[in-house]
């Protein structure tokens, strides 16, 4: 396992394994007007601005403003009110009912609301009405009230059930946009390395059809001088024609992948740019048992079940709540104060209410089962989930074992073709082989080449998508 890190890392990070010449094409410099941006710029543009994440933000959004409503509605109120009144005398006073005034009124009322958790209330109120009689008569009243609920089956109240609630959807919200975040990272890194890679391949193909065109030169000079047969230039001109092909193919490729870099990006898809040369991803451990754990403890999915279930067993307490009694208190106190006849009078109230439910036709048990059955659904969700995590972890390891094998190979394979390059250039200059000989060992040398750069781009690719398996 100490020797796959190793070879990896010997492998993506030797740039020097595919050529000197390839290098040379992928870091060339950018054309006038073509703008360089780097893997840092791509990722804060699109956590920027990118469609994706402002939906995310929008949605977190919307559930703090939900959940401030819902704790707020939880919390202490303090509402004020006043207002003046004028009752005009009755214009028939036979019409007058018993204990009601025959004489115009003014009356001033002020008064202010506490409320608070447990439908708790406190209302306190001042109120002066004057008669106007040849002597004005003034009352003044004063007046105190306060209720609450002392217990609705809920510890705390059933608000605080919704505030607890409202607090979980919040981080079910926030955990999905983390997790969207993660996932737009990894979008934009793929994209990023994809691009990278195409950009250093096209590098090695317009060397390519550099040297394809010296090597129709040599051998039309050849030709001329009789020194190869027709064969020989029919085969140097196929060459030429293939790397002109493969070029124009790459380049298409290239435009395609800068296209969805952009669009993951936010930045409009007509914008021409290149990527800058980046470290490869580094590799995460290869142990399978650290990686399942690692991943079971980040993957923002598996919490939002977590979360989800904490929420289902609020359901059912308050659902349980339903169909048990509930009690609550109140009390009040009025003081009146008659200026004119110097009469106080002093009343009080105070009240005790227990309701509890009788028959419901099975209506509570019922709401009772069904977020249990939720709950269970939840779990099962979990495990299922925790079990693909399991097995996406260990396939993204495996394959990456694999892609780690596969740039070793692509190496011995560049160093193979290399060889037999240099061999049959000194044969063919020795008279032991012929110009078809050094043609073809130069086609093996570049496809050995192009597979050595692919190789590289898919192990790196192979990392994100362990990272991505594991939460990274």
């Amino acid at each position: 396992m100490t020797r796959a890190v190793t070879i990896l890392a010997a492998a993506l990070c030797g740039a020097a394994s595919i050529s000197a010449f390839a290098e040379a094409g992928a870091s060339r410099p950018a054309t006038t007007g073509e703008q360089v941006v780097t893997l840092s710029q791509c990722v804060e543009q699109a956590l920027a601005a990118g469609p994706g994440i402002l939906i995310s933000r929008a949605n977190v959004a919307m559930a703090q403003a939900l959940y401030t409503q819902a704790a707020a509605a939880n919390s202490l109120g303090l509402n004020g009110s006043a207002q003046a009144s004028h009752q005009g005398a009755p214009y028939d006073t036979r019409l007058i009912a018993i204990g009601t005034s025959t004489f115009a009124q003014d009356t001033a009322l002020a008064g202010l609301a506490l409320s608070a958790p447990l439908s708790t209330s406190l209302n306190l109120s001042a109120g002066h009405t004057i008669t106007e009689e040849t002597t004005p008569g003034q009352t003044t009243q004063l007046s105190a009230s306060a209720g609450s609920t002392l217990w609705d089956g809920y510890p705390g109240g059933s608000g605080r059930a919704a505030v607890q609630k409202a607090g979980l959807t919040l981080q079910i919200t926030q955990t999905s946009e983390d997790a969207n975040r993660r996932n737009l990272v990894y979008q934009v890194k793929q994209a990023y390395y994809t691009m990278l890679a195409q950009q250093r391949q096209l590098g090695i193909l317009r060397q390519t059809q550099d040297q394809r065109e010296q090597e129709l030169a040599k051998t039309q000079a050849l030709f001329d001088a009789q020194g190869v047969s027709r064969i020989d230039l029919k085969q140097a001109r196929v060459n030429l024609r293939q790397a002109e092909l493969d070029l124009l193919l790459a380049q298409g490729v290239l435009d395609v992948d800068r296209e969805r870099l952009s669009a993951l990006a936010g930045w409009p898809i007509e914008k021409v740019y290149r990527v800058a040369e980046a470290a490869d991803p580094s590799i995460p451990g290869l142990d399978v048992a650290a990686a399942v754990s690692s991943a079971l403890s980040r993957r923002a999915d598996l919490r939002q079940l977590v979360l989800s279930q904490t929420s289902t067993d609020i359901d059912i307490a308050l659902s349980r709540a339903k169909g048990t009694p509930t009690v609550s208190a109140s009390s009040g106190l009025t003081y009146t104060h008659d200026w004119v006849k110097g009469l106080d009078n002093l009343s009080w109230n105070a009240g005790l209410k227990v309701a509890a439910p009788i028959y419901d036709a099975g209506s509570v048990d019922a709401q009772v089962r069904q977020a249990a059955e939720q709950r269970q659904s939840w779990a099962l969700q979990q495990q299922q989930l925790a079990a693909t995590i399991a097995t996406d972890v260990k396939s993204a390891l495996t394959s990456l074992r694999d892609l780690l094998g596969r740039v070793e190979l692509a190496g011995a394979s560049l160093d193979l073709a290399q060889d037999q390059y240099d061999l049959a250039r000194m044969q063919f200059d020795t008279g032991a082989s012929s110009n078809l000989d050094v043609l073809a060992a130069s086609v093996a040398l570049t496809t050995a080449e192009v597979n050595l750069a692919r190789a590289r781009s898919d192990a790196a690719l192979g990392v994100l998508a362990l990272q991505a398996a594991m939460g990274e």
